[in-house]
């Protein structure tokens, strides 16, 4: 039974009384300091429930922000907070930023109206920031100029949080002239909206304008070197992103993985194996961490580049190999003549627990179209798979034209 002294804290209590309270609570300071998975999660939860501590406002708060961020499972979060009695700021903004980070945005939206319309309790500072977010994931930059407008009704257009994530939906959806407008008429923003602006009009071909802008910034953080280098080999200004990359070096800006993933492709691109190799040694002495996007990356750079060997080398080293790598080995190996070799690992790639996927089955079947081995061809060809995506993308064919 939970002593009526505790059930009397709210979400506005001081956070010494918050800490307080659950300390006292064993299940509460195990969720805190403990849990880590989901699994851990619902086994705390069902303790909760059978204390009947899980409709407490702090605990019920508690195990929403844990399901509702990365670590945790947003269907479960919804779930915990349709049984919220008459749920706080905290809880609506909890439930609204983890659908907008989610796979599905557009749940923040309707919660965020259900919140305007049903709710006596009205949307704040934090909660828009990730309502932009989900009209920015879904594209509707329309919709939201909408919101934006109530923001400035309510005055709170100053507020930086606001205020750049507005900036960002309207960049990352093309709105350029809105964006361009906003930025021009407040002098005030902080070197997130610069990013932003540089990011955004590298996305939309204006690479110019971002170099502009780039020149203009008086403080430039790791993020937007990497914007900016990543900005010229989306442009297909491969040799300007090792050039800026040369001054990178030379203020002594400690590069990101992306800005390695970025120049790896930039030498890719232009079959630049000297660079290259000089990138992956760089990558090397400075312990980056060899991920998926990194490893990939080095591969695709070494298939394109020529030196396949040495592809097939960093391949087998490889600590993980994502799908990514499978097919930049497997591409690699049917572009640079060795199309059964290129068949054996997409056949060891089978027997993996990854699933083949379109890029994985256009390369088994590119090194069997340079080859000549018609059979197995028609081998993957009727695989259920390729025959899906083929079928998507309206593009079945006879058999006939594999010949």
């Amino acid at each position: 039974m939970i002593p009526s002294c505790c059930c009397s804290l709210t979400p506005s209590s001081s956070s010494t009384s918050i800490a307080k309270f659950i300390s006292d609570q064993p299940y509460l300071t195990m969720l805190e300091k403990q849990c880590t998975t989901m699994k851990d999660l619902q086994k705390i939860h069902a303790n909760l429930i059978k204390t009947g501590l899980a409709n407490h406002t702090i605990a019920s708060s508690r195990i929403l922000a844990f399901c509702a961020s990365p670590a945790g499972d947003i269907n479960y979060a919804y779930l915990v907070f349709t049984h919220i009695q008459n749920p706080n700021l905290f809880t609506w903004n909890t439930i609204i930023r983890g659908f907008s980070q989610s796979s599905t945005p557009q749940n923040a939206l309707y919660l965020f109206i259900h919140m305007l319309t049903s709710s006596p309790i009205e949307p704040q500072r934090l909660t828009y920031p990730s309502v932009f977010k989900a009209y920015t994931q879904l594209g509707l930059a329309h919709d939201g100029a909408q919101l934006h407008g109530r923001i400035i009704k309510m005055g709170l257009q100053s507020d930086p949080f606001i205020r750049n994530t507005i900036l960002y939906m309207y960049m990352n959806c093309g709105f350029l002239s809105e964006a361009r407008r906003m930025f021009d008429k407040d002098k005030e923003f902080d070197v997130v909206a610069w990013n932003s602006m540089i990011i955004g009009l590298a996305k939309c071909g204006g690479i110019d304008e971002s170099r502009r802008l780039f020149d203009k910034m008086q403080f430039r953080n790791t993020v937007s070197w990497n914007s900016m280098i990543s900005g010229y080999v989306r442009n297909g200004k491969l040799m300007e992103a090792l050039e800026l990359f040369g001054k990178m070096q030379e203020k002594r800006i400690e590069p990101s993985e992306f800005t390695m993933v970025s120049l790896l492709n930039a030498c890719a691109r232009l079959g630049a194996l000297k660079q290259g190799e000089w990138i992956h040694d760089f990558v090397r002495k400075n312990d980056f961490e060899l991920n998926v996007i990194v490893t990939t990356a080095i591969i695709d750079m070494y298939c394109k580049c020529g030196n396949i060997e040495k592809a097939l080398q960093e391949f087998e080293a490889a600590p993980k190999k994502g799908l990514s790598c499978w097919n930049s080995m497997i591409l690699g190996l049917a572009m640079n003549g060795c199309e059964k070799e290129a068949i054996q690992l997409f056949s060891m790639l089978q027997s993996t627990n990854l699933k083949p996927d379109s890029v994985s089955f256009i390369g088994v079947l590119t090194a069997c179209n340079h080859s000549g081995m018609v059979d197995e061809a028609r081998l993957h060809y009727r695989a259920p798979e390729i025959y899906s995506l083929l079928n998507d993308l309206g593009l079945v064919l006879q058999e006939t034209e594999l010949v």
